[in-house]
């Protein structure tokens, strides 16, 4: 599955208990949207059960944004759907 980038801001939306509209493509996770340890966590979580990308994964691909979280999701699952 290719990934969405609304559906990753709605995941992420859903980690904040905020609206999607909050999330925009370049906010940066920790100084803009107030991501600590444990949200990122839960977004890396949440990825893994849409998307199939172990957790470890998500966390050490350093993305920093939704628009960096999107790119990392998408080159993993094409890879994927491309084995």
């Amino acid at each position: 599955m290719i990934a969405n980038i609304d559906d990753l801001r709605a995941q992420i939306a859903g980690a904040l208990e905020v609206e999607p509209e909050e999330v925009a493509d370049e906010a940066h996770f920790t100084e803009e949207l107030d991501f600590d340890s444990l949200m990122l966590l839960e977004v890396a979580t949440r990825v893994e059960k849409k998307y199939g990308i172990p957790v470890d994964d998500v966390l050490v691909s350093g993305a920093q944004s939704l628009a960096e979280l999107h790119a990392f999701v998408v080159s993993k699952t094409a890879d994927e759907s491309a084995a």
